[in-house]
């Protein structure tokens, strides 16, 4: 008999710590972020930070608590998992919507997510550290995708899937100067 590398009287105890101490304010979260880059005037690049385990759950099994998805998601086995997590990513990315000023929807390409067995793994820490430190957060996860445009990009909006829940955007677009030895650049403007 095949036994499971992540012990059942672990998983049992934290989701009985959990169970406890979850409580279930969305104050508790650390906040989801998405950050875009206009690299030059056609290419836009879209990293998210996002409390991915709480995501999942929104998109998998919202009338789980966090505790129960937790667990049952963790031990799962990874065949299984695996086409639970295409299913959610499938769904987020449709939930992610960029649209530029003529109103036409700018598609992302070149996503980036976890792996499948790196976040069973990130559910496995996150019911042990629940353990050590029950009102702890997790990491979020970085997830990347890129936009080019055939015209230059004057203005953009995205929108979120349902799941991701609010989430602060930061955009720039970054400004380069090469600075020769014994030179000083030009004035750097923020």
């Amino acid at each position: 008999m095949k036994t499971s590398p992540f012990p059942v009287k672990a998983i049992a105890a934290a989701l009985l710590v959990l169970a406890f101490a979850h409580t279930g304010g969305a104050h508790d979260l650390q906040e989801n972020r998405a950050s875009l880059v206009l690299r030059d005037s056609r290419h836009l690049t879209v990293t998210l930070y996002v409390t991915y385990e709480e995501a999942l759950r929104l998109a998998l099994a919202p009338q789980r608590p966090p505790a129960e998805f937790l667990v049952m998601y963790s031990a799962m086995k990874p065949d299984a998992f695996q086409k639970e997590l295409q299913r959610a990513q499938t769904k987020f990315q449709s939930g992610i919507r960029l649209t530029l000023a003529d109103g036409k929807e700018l598609p992302l390409t070149n996503w980036n997510w976890p792996d499948a067995s790196q976040v069973q793994s990130l559910l496995q820490r996150r019911i042990m550290q629940a353990m050590v430190d029950p009102n702890g957060h997790g990491d979020p996860v970085e997830i990347h995708a890129d936009a080019v445009a055939r015209d230059e990009i004057a203005t953009v909006k995205i929108q979120f899937p349902e799941e991701f829940q609010t989430v602060l955007v930061v955009s720039y677009r970054p400004s380069q100067v090469w600075v020769a030895p014994k030179s000083s650049s030009p004035a750097i403007q923020f």
